[in-house]
């Protein structure tokens, strides 16, 4: 029960400082663009599979069909992500006050891995508590709106803590696997972002702390070799989609996996000086949609466990990964970012420097358990009567400009107020503790409120209102065209949209499950991108049945039915079924001369099929074909075709890797019809096609990260069994006299 006790507490502590999200229904956090138009409907798809009892690996529902692993966001297989979907849905739909909960758990999580890593790290219970709340209330993590770039924020405090075990020699071989472990699954979580700062930072580690000792290494490549396994059923599709595929990166065109970001785009995304200010002054912007802010009583918690604690190695690696992701994430206005991103490739590819301040925030939170554990037991010299001195008088400077502005009938911002306010009592605090008038479990549970209390107006700002007529409006948008979904689902199918992003911006056909032509990504394969989608032939050669949108897209499309909301669908005429066959094939040798025999009106494109590349070998005859889809899912289609003579089969989904094909119980390859789609060669006769998405890269990166727990689990088991080193008993708490 005593080990429960902290958790607990935890828990308590971030549901009353989440009390917007977990004891009402007014108040939602993701009411953000990509949240809502990316994210949530994409989560719901899947939820609803799941439901279905079938794990996805193909998305039908935007582009023509898409890898939903290879996609990447919002982390298909990532481990709570999935355990959050198998939560009970409302008549098919997401719940959306459980992606609140789920909000709220995960910085329950947080705090609490970052508290276990101070105990291990020798914190007493308070200090550490300090640190698990400034690291999941305060700066990145408790400010950043996107789900997957959360979720792979929340493993850095359970990397450092096992990094730091192995150095130390405690059951160093299974140590440094925990933490490869748990650094795979950071990149299980839908973003490569985090994950690749937070394994740089690992090396980083590992490099300091092998320094003198450099047997150690040997741990380091274990750790690595373990992060790549776990990691790999996400890694692995993510390399072979980035191969294939044109990413958005800032830029009118989007850029492909050999292709330079340029480097503007990351001095858009770096931090400005401000920026790092605003560690401890509020009222700055968010940057990337996430701030440094972490308030001025953390921030001197940790600079004085900085100066009382430096002789500890730990401290000094926390001190350095926290001043070097600082100032990488500060990018074009320092000189480290610049050379890191013409030498070392992969850091290019992460185009959003500014998020290397969750390094940096995570580095001040547990430093600030130093402080506060020095503090409590009368450490750090001189500094704590300094620190109390610098924040009394950053609180009559506040207060002194708060009367000025008064005087001239001009405000001062509340956030910055606040601050230096809460800066007066934490020096009040300091001054009592070495004065004797305050205890010193009383005086970290006071600094504890504090920094909670300063953190607070920040973390909680961006909420939405259901009630306040100027919020909600993404989340209203992604789920208030529920009677178009129904209205399409009652069609005679299949059936696949094309909506105006002017009028349903968000993923329309993800949230309710109807395949769409287009839709929200970070990427796309470049077959797909090569389709001049937007033209009329194009669109009927890839099915479109319906358009939504306020007004039709072409004069000849009729109208069928209109929504409260003013958002109407109509039917397009010349749709060609969604799967049908050809005895003719044309080939072209350039993108050029492709996109002009496809758009030449000489040629039926219902009867012809255009290759970039060889064309297959094809019969004509005077009899008629028949092809039909008997079952259409999200990994598999099954079609019955009776051919007149050799011909081919197409099918209106995007040609990708992992789509194994068979003609009549034999293995068959693939051709890539109209450049994107997919065709299966077939004889005259009675046949039956099957398309099953199993891709190499899926099956093989579970295997891989299955190969990657044994592994773990071995060593940990072996360690044991051979009596290593166990981990010292946490620091005990503090006399009631101290």
């Amino acid at each position: 029960m005593q080990r429960l006790l902290a958790p607990i507490l935890l828990l308590l502590v971030c549901v009353g400082f989440y009390w917007k999200l977990a004891l009402t229904g007014e108040y939602v956090w993701f009411d953000h663009p990509d949240m809502c138009y990316i994210e949530i409907p994409r989560l719901a798809f899947q939820a609803r599979e799941l439901h279905m009892r079938h794990f996805p690996l193909w998305n039908p529902n935007i582009w023509a069909g898409q890898s939903l692993i290879g996609q990447t966001q919002p982390g298909p297989l990532f481990p709570l992500g999935l355990l959050f979907l198998l939560l009970p849905l409302r008549d098919g739909y997401l719940r959306l006050e459980f992606v609140n909960y789920y909000y709220v758990l995960v910085h329950f999580l947080a705090a609490w891995f970052a508290w276990r890593a101070c105990r291990d790290l020798g914190c007493g219970r308070v200090a550490s508590g300090f640190a698990g709340c400034a690291f999941a209330f305060g700066g990145f993590v408790g400010t950043v709106a996107w789900w997957d770039v959360l979720n792979g924020a929340l493993w850095t405090p359970l990397v450092f803590l096992y990094v730091f075990r192995a150095a130390r020699g405690i059951r160093p071989w299974s140590s440094a696997a925990v933490a490869g472990a748990f650094l795979g699954v950071a990149w299980l979580s839908g973003h490569h972002e985090i994950p690749l700062l937070v394994s740089a930072a690992t090396l980083l580690s590992w490099a300091l702390l092998a320094w003198r000792n450099w047997r150690l290494l040997r741990l380091a490549a274990l750790c690595f070799l373990v992060a790549g396994l776990v990691g790999a059923p996400q890694i692995w599709p993510t390399y072979e989609f980035g191969k294939l595929a044109k990413r958005w990166v800032g830029v009118h065109e989007p850029a492909g996996w050999n292709d330079q970001i340029p480097y503007t785009v990351h001095t858009i995304y770096s931090l400005p000086p401000g920026g790092l200010l605003a560690t401890v002054l509020p009222g700055q912007r968010a940057y990337a949609d996430a701030t440094s802010y972490m308030g001025f009583t953390a921030f001197a918690l940790a600079v004085l466990g900085l100066a009382a604690c430096w002789r500890q190695r730990h401290v000094r690696v926390l001190a350095v990964v926290g001043l070097l992701a600082g100032l990488y994430a500060m990018g074009a206005f320092t000189p480290l970012h610049g050379p890191l991103y013409a030498l070392v490739p992969p850091l290019a590819k992460a185009r959003i420097p500014m998020r290397a301040i969750h390094l940096w925030n995570f580095a001040i939170a547990l430093l600030a358990a130093f402080g506060l554990d020095a503090l409590l037991r009368g450490g750090g010299g001189a500094w704590p009567r300094r620190l109390a001195w610098i924040l009394g008088a950053a609180c009559a400077f506040t207060l002194g400009a708060a009367l000025v502005f008064s005087l001239r009938h001009e405000a001062i911002d509340n956030g910055v107020l606040w601050a230096g306010m809460m800066a007066g009592v934490t020096a009040g605090a300091l001054t009592a503790l070495r004065a004797g008038r305050l205890r010193a479990r009383a005086c970290g549970l006071l600094l504890l409120a504090v920094m909670i209390l300063e953190i607070y107006p920040v973390a909680t700002q961006t909420y939405a209102s259901r009630a306040n007529p100027e919020h909600f409006h993404h989340v209203r948008q992604m789920t208030q065209y529920r009677d178009v979904a129904d209205f399409l689902r009652a069609q005679p199918g299949p059936v696949r949209v094309a909506v105006n992003d002017q009028d349903v911006p968000s993923n329309f056909g993800d949230w309710h499950s109807i395949e769409m032509l287009q839709g929200y990504v970070a990427g796309l394969p470049e077959n797909i991108l090569r389709l001049p989608f937007h033209t009329r032939r194009v669109q009927e050669l890839l099915g479109v049945t319906h358009a939504v949108g306020k007004q039709p897209f072409r004069q000849d499309q009729i109208p069928l039915y209109e929504s409260p909301a003013g958002v109407k669908v109509f039917r397009n005429p010349g749709a060609l079924p969604h799967a049908w066959s050809v005895h003719r094939a044309i080939e072209t040798h350039t993108h050029f001369e492709f996109l002009t025999t496809l758009e030449n009106p000489d040629i039926d494109l219902r009867r012809t099929a255009v290759m970039l590349g060889p064309a297959p070998r094809l019969e004509t005859c005077a009899g008629e074909d028949s092809v039909r889809i008997v079952r259409h899912g999200t990994d598999r289609v099954t079609i019955e075709a009776e051919m007149a003579c050799r011909g081919m089969v197409v099918l209106a989904d995007t040609y990708y890797p992992g789509w194994r094909t068979r003609l009549d119980g034999r293995k068959v390859e693939l051709e890539e019809a109209y450049g994107a789609l997919r065709g299966v060669v077939v004889d005259g006769g009675s046949h039956t096609i099957d398309m099953i998405y199993r891709p190499l890269s899926i099956l093989g990166g579970g295997s891989l990260c299955l190969a990657g727990l044994l592994l773990t689990f071995g060593l940990m088991a072996r360690e044991r069994q051979a009596g290593g080193a166990s981990p010292p008993a946490p620091a005990a708490d503090l006399p009631e006299h101290a």
